[in-house]
Parts: structure tokens; sequence; C-alpha cells
């Protein structure tokens, strides 16, 4: 902070901080920096579109990229007759989304192979990028099979379109190499976000260097006053010096996996059937014996049990998510301290019973 934080050049932990990270995601062979995982997606669509010649995208149901035009689209599952053969439609998250924006977008629902395939074919030549979080950070951890994941590779690798992994939530978080490392799945293009500096605004959009090179003058356009700013590299190269070099990772998927186990004990106990999705890191809580794998089967699904238990939870000082969309997420100092897991689960247990009785006393 003492030597500024905006140059307008380029500064030499920009190269310390590319340089850890091409060596953690084998994906990362160039790197750009943003400020927030919006702009990262969203260069990382304009990059694809100007690698390709391509103006449309697949979007998977269920996903979250970010609050611009082109991502903020959903399928309507309110309106939609679970069991018909017909997709729900596609809508968008809310006013001010250009309907003419909807033309080049597409939806698939996750882990269905065959609607997947027959996505492709009907418009793979058409397509510039399909764009996935593998688990998906706004909607229960719902998890991507890595089958799933490994034919979307070679999907787009079969019509030349470029496959985004988004790993805004996921990055750094669940594994030094991101959800991509995990599965063994090389994108074309990969986004990272919020972990990468531990709370500073600091974004990144990489892949092969062959498509990166597309942002060049004449090519794609990439760049703001605020990218790369000096605080946040700062931030961002003692995080990530820590997430490859200590115990960190495993420090906080070792508490997580502790939480479900104290969760579990606590459900069961009382009789209450549920189930887990995600990882141990970013883990999401569902009320019923198989947790869902895609957005249609939880968005059509009961889960009052855990919004009431929420609103018990924040009321005793654990703060989740007040509504089952977003997963359970922690860090390294929760791991840390013991009496961290200890308080929670007692907080668990007590938000159970109360809402036990509450939705006893409803019936």
């Amino acid at each position: 902070m003492e030597v500024g934080g905006v140059f307008a050049l380029s500064t030499t932990r920009e190269l310390a901080v590319a340089d850890r990270i091409a060596k953690m995601v084998p994906a990362a062979e160039l790197v750009r920096f943003s400020n927030s995982g919006t702009e990262a997606v969203m260069a990382a669509l304009r990059l694809a579109r100007a690698h390709t010649g391509r103006e449309q995208y697949l979007l998977v149901e269920g996903g979250y990229h970010g609050l611009f035009d082109a991502a903020m689209w959903m399928a309507n599952v309110e309106d939609w007759k679970p069991g018909s053969n017909d997709d729900p439609e596609m809508v968008p998250y809310g006013k001010g989304i250009p309907p003419t924006v909807k033309q080049l977008a597409h939806l698939v629902p996750m882990n269905d192979m065959q609607r997947l395939e027959d996505m492709f074919k009907r418009h793979g030549d058409k397509l510039a990028a399909m764009l996935i979080e593998p688990i998906q950070g706004n909607c229960c951890a719902i998890m991507a099979r890595v089958e799933y994941v490994q034919l979307a590779r070679r999907l787009c690798d079969q019509y030349g379109v470029m496959l985004i992994i988004d790993e805004v939530k996921s990055g750094f978080r669940v594994g030094k190499g991101g959800i991509q490392g995990l599965m063994g799945v090389v994108p074309d293009i990969t986004t990272f976000a919020k972990a990468v500096g531990n709370g500073y605004p600091i974004a990144l959009v990489a892949g092969r260097e062959e498509v990166m090179r597309s942002f060049r003058y004449g090519g794609a356009s990439h760049g703001g006053t605020y990218t790369a700013h000096s605080v946040s590299l700062a931030a961002a190269e003692e995080c990530l010096r820590i997430l490859d070099e200590t115990p960190a990772l495993e420090t906080l998927a070792g508490h997580g996996k502790s939480l479900m186990a104290g969760i579990s004990r606590i459900l069961d106990a009382r009789g209450i059937v549920h189930s887990y999705t995600g990882h141990p890191s970013m883990f999401g809580l569902f009320f019923d014996a198989v947790p869902p794998d895609n957005y249609r089967a939880w968005k059509t699904s009961d889960y009052t049990f855990y919004d009431t238990m929420a609103g018990y939870l924040h009321d005793l000082g654990i703060i989740v998510e007040p509504d089952s969309r977003e997963p359970w997420f922690m860090c390294e100092a929760h791991g840390l301290d013991a009496s961290c897991l200890s308080d929670t689960l007692a907080a668990v247990e007590r938000a159970v019973d109360l809402t036990v009785e509450e939705l006893a006393e409803t019936k």
C-alpha cells in the first residue's frame, strides 16, 4: 500500500502471481487479471467469441456466471411440468435483460449426457463456448459427474467450441488446481476469483496460450483501470503461496468432513433423512436420501426444512445462506480452532430441534 495501487503499467508482482497460478493450474498457460468474477467471465466469453468467430454459447441450468446480460438466463422450472418432454422455458433473472440476447444463449440440464449430445448436434457448429461450473456455487453445490465434464470436453473438441470452466467459487478452494484438477479435465479457458486473494478484489481469466493470444490489438479487448491492482496482487501472492505450500486446503477439507459427520450424527439420531452434495470444502445439505444432480431436481424438491433451520442458525450465530441454494463455505481458520466445530454443531443441534418443533406445529 505504501508504493501505491495503480500504475497503468505492468509490475513484477503480476508475473509472480501468474507464475504461481500457471504452476498450480495446468490449463493456465497464460493469465490476465480482472477485478471480479463477473468481469473475468465476461472476458472469457468475449475471448471465446474472438477466437472462434462465433456468437452463440451454451449454459448449464443452475450455473451462475455473474451479473451481466449474457449470463443472466435460467430455466423457468416453476411453470414447467416435471416428466414432460419439453424443456423449461429460458427466462432472464430479472428485468433489464434485452430479449434479443436470448437468441444467442442455450441451456442444458446438468448431468444429462444425451441432452448434451443432442444440443451439440443441433447447435455445435454455431457455439463459441460452453460455460460450466462443475460444482454449482449458487445451486446447493450440485456437482457434475466426471464423465459429464469429460463428454463436454470431447464435444467441444469435436465442434471447435471453447470449453470455459468457471471456478470463481470452487477455484483454489477445493484443490490447488481447482475442481478441474480433481476431475482431470483441462478447459480452453478458465476463470478464478474470490479465493485467489482471500477477499481482496481480484479475479483472473486464463487458458491455452493459443487462445489467450486472441487478447491483442485487433483481437479481443481486455483491461480496466483497477485490474492487477498492487494491493490485491500482494494479497493474491501470499494467499496462493499459503494454499500451494502449506496444508491449508487439507485443513479446510478436514473441517468440512468433520462438520458433515457431526451434522449427520445429529440428524440420524432424530431419524431425519438427509444427504450431501459437492465437496467437503463447499458442500450442500439436502433433506432427502439422494441429493439432486441437476437444477430441476433441486428446484422441484421440498427444501422447507433447510430454509427454516437456516433462520434459527442465524439467531444462534451461525451464518449460512438463508436458502439451500448456497453451499456451506468455510475457511482454514475454522479447522484450526477446535471450538469452532463444537460450537457450530451445538448450534446445529438446537436449530434442528427448533425446526422440528415449528414444522410440527404448522402441520
